[in-house]
This record gives structure tokens, C-alpha cells and sequence, in this order.
């Protein structure tokens, strides 16, 4: 299986003309906090336990994959050492978890290189996280059956031989839930601004690392945008608008497609969620026309509906369509910007309605 990792995204957008003192600086930081206990386990313990070591295999198989090494770092380490006139060598085998550190701080020997370098190891960072973040997303499925199995066994009563520690085991679990929720949402917020502090004009969102332009953007529509759009029913909202950010930063002409697709499909779901829909809408229109009847309680007013119409009219629509013999549709940079941009602040503004 392939898998979509930074260093191939981003091969033709330069982010480094070398490696400086801010690409060693973070990329300890970045090796401090996957190794401090807090990403892999919320923070219960400092040391790499089995859950740990066993992430850090994966996370450093898939990018060792894709950059096509067998180890990312020095898998085994050789010792001589001399008694009485005898040399004995004897070696160590490293933990993924000691290869992942040594990889992401170890600095190159051409200081030119240092595009190249920082965008392979910023590659297992995002690796990292977004594992992290499905290991959390598959924790939320599970949480329930946890629940129910504690709430049974503590109407059970217990062997003779078992000793029941006191406290409400339900309770515990959720509580352990939810505080690694807040580590990692915190790891997140350390990331990005650890990046920024770097100069890295780039943010951590849902799984992948993605290049930010324009700093208020970022903290007035894009930082708060992510979170809503994180978990179901807006998968493929999320999809769609990382796929708009990516045809933006690599120059691809699609990129106000997505960006419009992932607000279609936010009024689709609004749509289909509140039993709107009748199954015979023919378009995006349609869709909008069900969120702005005052049958279904004008969910939208009047002159918005005419605005979300004319994005899919106007900047979406030319794109769907085969040009023809006619120039094919393209946008400027600033009008690019503009329509994801617009996008992000529609989807917040009709999820925030529900």
C-alpha cells in the first residue's frame, strides 16, 4: 500500500534553502515529545512501553517504505571492547523507538541538503500523529463496549481470590478516555506552534502536516475549522478540503474544485441528517434549496442561498465539465486562496447551526 507521506507531497515546494540552527532545534523538540510518553500514552508513564515501541515500528516501516531504506537509522550497534590483549565485539540491537530519535536528530553532513532532510523527518512526525490520531479515533468506538463491560462486572460479585480495587471502575475509563483526548489535542497545539517558532510556514490538522501561507487565516478560519470537521459524519468533507490544500501548494489547478466539493458535500450531509432530502435532487442546487425552505425551517436564509449557489455555479461548476475547445478554467493564487478560504467559513458556519 502506498501511503501519501510530506517529503513526496511537497517535493517540488521548497520549504528550506539549507538546514539551519531552527531545523536541529525543533526536529529534538519533535523527537522529545514522541518519545516523552505523552503522544503514545497520554502521559501515564515516561518510559517507551510495548504500545510505544510497537508505534514507532509503524510509524518508521511506513516512511522507511515510501524513501525506499530498510532502517531509517542504525538498527544495530557495534562495541569493542579489550581484556587481557583480547578484542571481543559485541553488538546491540537498537528500538524503533531509539531509530526514530536518531533519525530525526541526527543533522547532515551537506548543510544544502537541508530541504530534503527536514522534509523526510517532518514526513515521520505527520506519520506519527496521524497514527496516534486513528489509535484515539478507534479508542471512541471502543469506549462503549469498555463502559458496558465495566458497569457488568461491577454488578458481578467477586471471586474470594479476586481483590476489587476501591473506586468506580466506570468512571476511571472515562476518565482515562478523555485526558488522552486533551494530551494529544495539546501535543497538537505544541506542534504547530513549535513549527511556527521554527519558521516553518506549515500546521498539523487531522492527520496530515500542510503548508499555511497567511497567519491569520490560520488562526481565524483554518485552526478552528479542523476540529469540527474531525470526526463522522464530515469524513469526507475533511478529505476533500486536505485534497483542495494539496492541488494549492503544488500549483494544481483543482484546487477550488475540492474546496467547493467539501462544502457540497457538507450541505448534502446536513441535508440527508435532518431527513431533507428526497432523493431526487440533481445537483448541489437542489441540495440548497432543501436548507433554505420554509418548510424545513429555513435553515438558511434567502441571500445565502443565492451566495452557495453562485460558488457552485461560478467556481466549482467550470471545473466539473469538460472544456472543449475553450480555454481550460484556471484561478489565481489570491482567487484560489479566497475559495478555500470561503469554503472553510461555510462549512463552520452550517455545522455550527446544528
Amino acid at each position: 500500500m502506498i501511503t501519501d507521506v510530506f517529503p513526496r507531497r511537497y517535493s517540488k515546494t521548497k520549504i528550506r534553502d539549507q538546514y539551519y540552527e531552527e531545523d536541529r532545534r525543533f526536529l529534538n523538540q519533535a523527537s522529545t515529545i514522541m518519545l516523552s510518553g505523552r503522544l503514545w500514552d497520554g502521559g501515564i508513564t515516561e518510559k517507551v512501553t510495548d504500545h510505544a515501541e510497537n508505534s514507532f515500528k509503524q510509524a518508521h516501516d511506513t516512511l522507511a517504505l515510501e524513501l525506499g531504506v530498510e532502517f531509517l537509522s542504525d538498527r544495530w550497534i557495534f562495541r569493542t571492547t579489550e581484556y587481557n590483549g583480547n578484542k571481543t565485539t559485541q553488538s546491540y540491537k537498537n528500538s524503533y523507538a531509539t531509530i526514530c530519535k536518531n533519525f530525526l536528530i541526527k543533522a547532515p553532513s551537506d548543510l544544502s541538503l537541508g530541504d530534503a532532510w527536514v522534509k523526510d523527518r517532518i514526513g515521520l512526525i505527520e506519520i506519527a500523529f496521524s497514527l496516534r490520531e486513528k489509535q484515539l479515533a478507534l479508542a471512541d468506538i471502543e469506549l462503549p463496549q469498555k463502559i458496558r463491560d465495566a458497569e457488568r462486572a461491577a454488578t458481578m460479585m467477586p471471586s474470594p481470590r479476586v481483590i476489587r480495587v476501591p473506586g468506580n471502575r466506570v468512571e476511571a475509563i472515562k476518565t482515562m478516555h478523555q485526558r488522552r483526548r486533551e494530551v494529544f489535542s495539546e501535543l497538537v497545539i505544541e506542534l504547530n506552534e513549535r513549527m511556527k517558532l521554527a519558521l516553518y510556514k506549515l500546521t498539523y490538522n487531522n492527520g496530515l502536516i500542510q503548508i499555511s501561507d497567511d497567519e491569520l487565516t490560520s488562526s481565524e478560519i483554518e485552526e478552528p475549522f479542523w476540529p469540527l470537521i474531525s470526526q463522522s459524519p464530515w469524513e469526507n468533507v475533511d478529505i476533500q478540503m486536505k485534497e483542495a490544500i494539496d492541488c494549492r501548494d503544488t500549483g494544481d489547478r483543482m484546487a477550488a474544485f475540492h474546496a467547493v466539493s467539501a462544502l457540497e458535500s457538507c450541505i448534502k450531509i446536513i441535508s440527508q441528517s435532518k431527513g431533507w432530502s428526497t432523493g431526487k435532487e440533481k445537483g448541489a442546487a437542489n441540495f440548497v434549496d432543501n436548507l433554505v425552505s420554509k418548510n424545513n425551517g429555513g435553515f438558511i436564509s434567502v441571500w445565502e442561498s443565492e451566495v452557495l449557489k453562485s460558488l457552485f455555479s461560478n467556481v466549482r461548476n467550470p471545473f466539473a465539465h469538460g472544456a472543449g475547445s475553450s480555454e481550460m478554467p484556471t484561478l489565481t493564487v489570491e482567487q484560489t486562496n479566497w475559495t478555500i478560504e470561503t469554503a472553510m467559513t461555510w462549512i463552520k458556519s452550517l455545522i455550527r447551526r446544528l
